[in-house]
């Protein structure tokens, strides 16, 4: 086979494969990926040698399939050697690239450039971009990195103002200057591989490449796991035929078009000139980015132009923006944040002491994995085991680089004043080597990171519950998947359960939070969540923070006002250096003239990743418990929250017995498989009991430690 091919009259079609796995999903998930889809399609592949297509592997997925399949990357080799299969890169670690500092951009794609040229003796001219989330200024880091070109959907050019008819090849796009060549991949396409007939793919790929111009192409570019991984596709595709039939179809129809890997199309076809292209990813993304009522009505219109109504009007509709994810869940843009912290950290590091800096860069670039930034038909952010390995690997990169800095010193503190998360309020960041926490002034110093940076572990992330555009659509799931349904246009509810899981938090999620009730307030009553609002400390806080050698101490005071109750409420948190150990001090005075009764309470939420087994439970709470259980605890002096599999344990110490109410925090979210129940974590709520007469006071102490369970 030669790489040289005429233009005259040739009409082509490009095939490009795209196989990602997040960073950190279970073994048990990439044995199965790996079994049923990228083994099978390459063997399918290596029976039609004339056919050549580009496959994309995500740089820590390819790099588990050398170690743990090597039949699969054998084979994959020997296609590469004999012409058939062109690799294209992009970042190692599958980053969203516009949300990383241009630095951290050319870093990922040289990571993988490199790491492909050494195992297949070339470096990859074309690259993936992570979820096509292309912005215009982009251009300029992959000319940087040696990119020549990359496939993204047709919607990014039909928003540019290109007509249907015109995506049929390559256009030219720059940034002052730098210049790339994008490819369109058909939508259509996408929906027709692999789950329309195979003669209607073929009739539409004939469709696209039919205008009289030179070396019109028809070009898909989508998910490989749609190839065995999705639900019933293994049977669909593989067992059933279907990538067999297509492959013969495509034999059949060598008179009337050609396969090509990108490389070798780029290389011999004309461009079809210059275009600017917006902001923008595929359609669907564009619903999911949106709020939820809007992405439910935005889902409903994909529905009606997949049925062929209104088709004149798609060009006009935009959906969300990528970006909208980090306003959309906060637990996004607070990792993204404390990302770029640590990064400014990690170069920080290289650039003085660069010998110690050791695997620092790496551990960040883990952390960069986009799947816990968003989320849209897979679990993504919902995924908490996702989370936990993008935040462990974002505290061993900040603990290798504060190492670096301070050398092997445990005695230092470090608080940091700043608009951290980019909300316009004020967040202190308290750090050392054995702790870190993240309060936010303006939410009355609730506390949203907990984090044990030497062991990579966190415990704050618990999602918050929200309402999703997908929500409604739940109720109506349909049983099971046949595989020849896009799993963009069916639901499946995985257990009738799911649904006792709906549910909206008017707050996010957060620790360190306190509501004032009544004298008449029952723990049970608070428990079910009974109740009118309480007098709520969720509110803009004065505070200060005293750094001084091994211990930082922040204050924060916050009015409770609300008819017959005038309270001022003073909150401290005290860490010392090296200690895996916090004191949190709940200190309320009464302003009025009226003695006041009550109760305070204070919510805590950890997240211990699941709320069953024997190595996750509560002792002290009338025994123990599993961390799925819900109830009501009086007189505890002390309890624990164990996480066995995390070999960690949270251990509270009251300076008085008080009540303790506990419940999981469950989400309702989609995967490729259905809709599915998810423990995100634990809520506690320790009520302290408050009588006090005028100008009197009394303080509430917790100690937070956190030890190993053996």
């Amino acid at each position: 086979m030669n790489g040289t091919v005429s233009t005259v009259n040739r009409r082509a079609l490009l095939l490009c494969f795209h196989n990602h796995q997040p960073v950190g999903n279970f073994e048990s998930v990439l044995e199965e990926a790996t079994r049923d889809s990228y083994l099978p399609f390459l063997k399918v592949l290596a029976e039609f040698p004339s056919i050549r297509v580009t496959i994309h592997y995500s740089g820590w997925l390819l790099q588990w399939i050398e170690k743990h399949s090597p039949e699969t990357f054998s084979l994959l080799k020997k296609l590469v050697m004999r012409g058939q299969v062109e690799v294209l890169g992009g970042g190692m670690y599958e980053p969203i690239l516009a949300l990383l500092p241009e630095r951290d951009r050319l870093g990922q794609l040289g990571a993988l450039s490199g790491y492909l040229k050494q195992r297949f003796g070339k470096a990859p001219e074309g690259i993936w971009l992570a979820e096509r989330v292309w912005e215009p200024e982009m251009p300029a880091a992959l000319c940087a990195a040696g990119v020549k070109y990359l496939p993204l959907d047709d919607y990014h050019f039909v928003r540019a103002g290109l007509e249907t008819e015109e995506l049929d090849g390559f256009y030219i796009t720059e940034h002052n200057g730098a210049v790339v060549r994008v490819l369109p991949g058909s939508e259509r396409l996408r929906y027709l591989i692999p789950f329309g007939e195979v003669d209607e793919a073929l009739q539409e790929i004939e469709r696209i490449t039919s205008r009289d111009v030179p070396f019109p192409a028809a070009i898909f570019a989508d998910d490989g796991e749609k190839f065995g991984v999705w639900p019933g596709t293994y049977e669909h595709v593989y067992e059933d035929g279907w990538l067999r039939r297509f492959f013969e179809g495509i034999v059949s129809h060598a008179d009337r078009f050609t396969t090509m890997t990108f490389g070798e199309y780029a290389a011999a076809a004309p461009p079809r000139g210059r275009v600017y292209l917006p902001a923008c990813s595929y359609v669907e993304m564009g619903e999911w980015a949106l709020p939820a009522d809007r992405a439910a009505r935005f889902g409903e219109l994909l529905s009606e132009f997949r049925s062929g109504k209104n088709l004149e009007n798609k060009p006009f509709i935009q959906g969300g923006f990528f970006r909208n994810f980090l306003r959309k869940y906060e637990e996004a843009n607070q990792l993204h944040k404390r990302m770029l912290f640590v990064s400014n950290l990690v170069e920080a590091a290289e650039t003085s002491n660069p010998s110690k800096a050791g695997v620092a860069r790496d551990f960040l670039y883990r952390s960069q994995s986009n799947d816990v930034y968003w989320h849209g038909v897979f679990g993504g952010l919902y995924l908490n085991h996702l989370r936990e390995e993008a935040w462990s690997n974002l505290l061993r990169a900040e603990a290798k680089a504060d190492a670096a800095l301070r050398g092997t010193a445990a005695e230092w503190v470090e608080a940091t004043k700043s608009d951290l998360d980019c909300d316009g309020g004020t967040e202190l960041l308290m750090r050392t080597a054995g702790l870190t926490l993240l309060s936010h002034a303006h939410d009355g110093g609730a506390i949203t990171e907990i984090s044990l940076p030497a062991r990579g572990v966190t415990l704050g992330h618990v999602l918050t519950r929200r309402t999703e555009g997908y929500h409604e659509k739940c109720k109506k799931a349909v049983g099971s998947f046949d595989g020849s349904t896009s799993i963009h246009d069916a639901l499946v509810l995985k257990d009738p359960s799911v649904l006792d899981a709906l549910g909206v938090d008017l707050l996010q999620r957060a620790s360190f939070r306190e509501e004032f009730y009544g004298e008449k307030d029952s723990p049970e009553a608070i428990f079910e969540d009974a109740l009118p609002l309480a007098v709520s400390a969720g509110k803009d806080a004065l505070f200060d923070c005293d750094q001084s050698g091994v211990r930082i101490i922040a204050r924060f005071k916050i009015p409770l006002v609300s008819e017959g109750v005038d309270l001022l409420l003073e909150k401290t948190l005290v860490l010392r250096s090296g200690e895996e150990k916090f004191i949190a001090v709940l200190r309320v005075r009464n302003l009025g003239p009226e003695p006041v009764s009550g109760t305070l309470c204070s919510e805590w939420n950890l997240n211990m990743l699941s709320g069953e087994g024997l190595e996750r439970y509560y002792c002290g709470l009338d025994g123990p418990k599993s961390l799925s259980s819900s109830g009501v605890s009086r007189d505890v002096h002390e309890f624990r929250v164990v996480d066995g599999w995390r070999n960690v344990a949270a251990l509270a110490t009251l300076n008085r017995d008080c009540a303790v109410l506990r419940r999981p925090v469950e989400t309702v979210s989609l995967s490729e498989k259905g809709v599915e129940k998810i423990h995100q974590g634990v809520c506690l709520k320790i009520l302290f009991p408050v009588f006090l007469a005028p100008e009197k006071s009394d303080s509430f102490l917790i100690r937070w430690a956190f030890d190993y369970v053996s």
